[in-house]
């Protein structure tokens, strides 16, 4: 027993002491498999464990919600989230309502890979989103897995058109909520009608589907977009057109997007974070070869908009760049 704890606490110090000890250990939360974080975090990982010497990053499935308290516990070292979720958690409002404030929350950068959700109709459906939810019966309907960030969003979009689940399925409808690989599989063996989830650009669910399917990318209403804006801080964008051309031709899509935040937690030394921003903003020319939605990750305004506070590591990298005054 005494053998096992003196590893354990080893192994936290080469976490969260930096020291004299070089070798340093974080396992790095992303999001289901299949999806556009868990791509970016195992790349991201090989990325951080080539410029940092002596760091190992463990690259690992999560959910955007669950990621946030995976961080303030100590079970995840560095995850990724949403600007909304992460303010909630660290407050303790809206979803987290109940929970203890997760205050040892920090971010490293935001819009890091920002998040466009798809709203796709299979062929042979013909309602549009608002119709769909007052009137569509029997739908075979396709979400994320339970709880994570995309699902509770779901949830969201149902409340604003004074549904749940539970209502709905006295309609005749049946929800799959599972990883993006599986919906991917349900759409393309003709299981599913409608799918709504969040992937950064291009989603390789998405275009998985349209290997084996046509469909079509549905714009989100204004009633929507001003909705969500107005109720949970949601921002809106548009999916380029051409992203996905059998599922919108060369039209561009009206969406919500969300702006994919970096966390950290403040037990995190300030070392590590520091390495860990400066690999990750001195090899920016890299990342969209881990995943396309990366283009667009600036260092410069990474900390513009703050959710959560900085974590000392990354704001005396960004200090020093003069990207960040005082």
């Amino acid at each position: 027993m005494l053998n096992r704890f003196i590893a354990a606490a080893g192994l936290a110090a080469m976490v969260f002491g930096a020291g004299a000890v070089q070798a340093q250990t974080i396992e790095w939360r992303g999001g289901s498999i299949g999806g556009g974080w868990y791509t970016i975090v195992s790349g991201a990982a090989k990325l951080l464990e080539d410029k940092v010497p002596g760091l190992t990053v463990k690259a690992v499935p999560g959910g955007g919600a669950a990621n946030p308290v995976a961080v303030q516990q100590g079970q995840a070292q560095m995850a990724m989230s949403i600007d909304i979720f992460a303010a909630m958690a660290a407050a303790g409002t809206g979803t987290y309502q109940g929970r203890p404030a997760a205050d040892k929350l920090r971010m490293i950068g935001q819009s890091f890979g920002d998040t466009p959700y798809h709203f796709i109709r299979a062929p042979g459906q013909t309602m549009d989103i608002p119709t769909l939810f007052r009137e569509g019966r029997n739908i075979r309907f396709g979400g994320a897995n339970n709880g994570a960030t995309d699902e509770i969003a779901l949830r969201w979009l149902l409340a604003l058109y004074g549904q749940t689940y539970d209502s709905l399925r006295a309609r005749g409808w049946r929800f799959q909520l599972t990883a993006y690989a599986d919906l991917a599989a349900a759409y393309r063996d003709n299981q599913l009608d409608y799918a709504f989830f969040a992937l950064g650009l291009p989603g390789s669910a998405v275009v998985d589907m349209a290997t084996g399917r046509d469909g079509e990318l549905l714009d989100i209403p204004q009633e929507v977009l001003d909705g969500f804006k107005q109720r949970h801080g949601m921002g809106s964008g548009v999916i380029p057109p051409g992203t996905y051309p059998r599922f919108q031709g060369t039209r561009e899509v009206r969406t919500l997007v969300m702006a994919t935040t970096l966390v950290t937690s403040s037990d995190v030394s300030e070392d590590i974070v520091y390495k860990i921003t400066k690999a990750i903003c001195e090899n920016v020319a890299d990342l969209p070869r881990i995943h396309a939605s990366l283009k667009d990750y600036r260092c410069e305004t990474a900390v513009a908009n703050r959710p959560v506070p900085v974590h000392p590591g990354a704001l005396r990298y960004y200090r020093e760049r003069g990207w960040v005054q005082g």
